[in-house]
């Protein structure tokens, strides 16, 4: 079963489709936006009740389907049967397919154009080609991104770093670091060896074996101080894989916050990897949250407004606190 959000990403692509190709089967359709019949169905009498606000039967989108054969009759079970002839008569305002806005296009080719200058973790053929079908959809829209440039801040990760590492994980060899470990306000030396470069809540991390640590660790490449790559080869291990966006979840070095959100803010435990999850009285939440950049965690709670307040620690609790405060007094 499709999900929502696929499903109406879907939909609003359907219309428009059948519209430009009348009478094709259910089969056809099935093929073209990889689902199966059964699905082609449910879509399909969704739409029909979909329309403009109103409720009446002209506000509505009529599409017409039915067997190719006329002396078929319809199967009680199913509408559309698979060789079933669908015609979009009043498609109300779905004449064509989305399309990306000036400023979606520009967001979007200046991203990616910042990714494909990134030494590490990604993979330039596949940007290029998206940039290439970015530039023709977008039309005079890719111009305006060729003229913004990008300036990396000096806490921003070092390309002669990342070409340390990305060499290291190219020969999987041992790399020697010095890290900043910012709860501990202290730089340690550490010989690790590199797993992979993720890129999660905005920045880029390394996954590597600590050898300091005896165990699987991250560290923020901003804060990778010096690397230099050894001739000693990694070690066979046996290596725990997790998802790009459960990595800091994953590693007991990155600090964990823990918050509390009512019922309006609860989007806020979906929006991030979440712990210790318990429910609180009115529909709350409290749960706990690696956060390797405190400035991520403070912008998200702001944005949560009243719906969501961080409980500890409580020096970062405070801060939040009175940058709240003072954006307060700007509306008094």
């Amino acid at each position: 079963m499709s999900s929502q959000p696929a499903q109406l990403i879907r939909l609003l692509a359907l219309v428009p489709w059948l519209q430009n190709n009348p009478g094709v089967s259910a089969n056809e359709v099935a093929l073209a936006f990889d689902i199966s019949v059964e699905q082609v169905e449910r879509d399909l009498n969704l739409l029909i009740v979909c329309g403009l606000p109103g409720g009446y039967h002209s506000d509505l989108i009529d599409i017409q389907f039915w067997s190719a054969d006329e002396d078929d009759h319809f199967d009680p079970s199913s509408q559309v049967p698979a060789n079933g002839l669908i015609h979009v008569l009043d498609p109300q305002s779905l004449t064509r397919p989305m399309a990306l806005t000036r400023d979606e296009a520009t967001t979007l080719l200046v991203g990616l154009n910042v990714l494909r200058g990134l030494t590490s973790g990604v993979d330039e053929d596949l940007i290029e080609g998206v940039i290439n079908k970015l530039q023709v959809v977008a039309g005079a829209a890719s111009s305006s991104a060729d003229t913004i440039s990008i300036y990396r801040s000096a806490d921003e990760d070092s390309p002669a770093i990342a070409q340390a590492l990305d060499e290291a994980l190219t020969k999987s060899k041992q790399v020697e670091i010095s890290y900043l470990v910012p709860t501990r306000d202290e730089v340690t030396e550490r010989i690790v060896e590199p797993i992979r470069i993720v890129n999660t809540q905005g920045n880029q991390y390394l996954q590597a074996w600590c050898l300091l640590a005896d165990g699987q660790r991250t560290f923020r490449l901003s804060r990778i101080l010096s690397a230099h790559v050894l001739d000693q080869p990694c070690t066979p291990r046996e290596i725990e894989t997790v998802a790009a966006n459960e990595v800091l979840l994953s590693d007991a070095d990155i600090p964990e916050v823990t918050i509390e959100v009512n019922a309006a803010g609860r989007w806020l435990a979906e929006y991030a990897n979440v712990s210790d999850v318990m429910d609180l009285e009115g529909g709350g939440l409290r749960f706990g949250v690696r956060v390797a950049d405190e400035q991520w965690i403070e912008r998200m709670i702001l944005q949560a407004g009243g719906n969501a307040r961080l409980i500890a620690p409580r020096e970062l609790a405070d801060r939040i606190a009175d940058r709240a405060a003072a954006g307060l007094t700007q509306y008094t």
